[in-house]
């Protein structure tokens, strides 16, 4: 699986990465699938609840609000991202403990190194997938 992404939309992540630094940011993709991509149209900011720097939770009002939205105009949530404040791009146990949508893509963030780097939760593990920016 592919995960195309907007230049200005890494952008907007990135900014939001870095506007929230120390606390890592977090965040929904929304878009469509097609053959082998998952094609983000839309990144929603989302708040971190737990405000820490090395865990996230997107609000849960905010994450219902971009699913019946995402629902009502026919698109589907694709997946989500959260930035590294201090670590590289990777999934970490913390995350993968964390992950309750299959099949989604979990975009990670790294303001330390300025690193994107995306896997796709299969239910049981990540598998990294590659990042198209267009």
């Amino acid at each position: 699986m592919v995960l195309v992404l907007r230049n200005h939309d890494l952008k907007e992540i990135a900014e939001h990465s870095r506007g929230s630094f120390p606390v890592e940011a977090c965040g929904i993709l929304v878009g469509r699938k097609e053959n082998d991509e998952k094609i983000v149209e839309r990144v929603y900011r989302a708040r971190n609840v737990l405000a820490s720097q090395s865990r996230y939770q997107i609000d849960p009002e905010e994450l219902w609000k971009v699913f019946d939205e995402t629902e009502r105009e026919s698109k589907e949530v694709i997946g989500f991202y959260h930035s590294h404040p201090y670590w590289s791009a990777s999934v970490s146990e913390i995350d993968r403990s964390l992950a309750f949508y299959p099949g989604c893509s979990y975009l990670v963030y790294s303001n330390s190194n300025d690193e994107v780097r995306s896997f796709l939760w299969n239910g049981e593990e990540f598998e990294e997938e590659r990042v198209k920016i267009v």
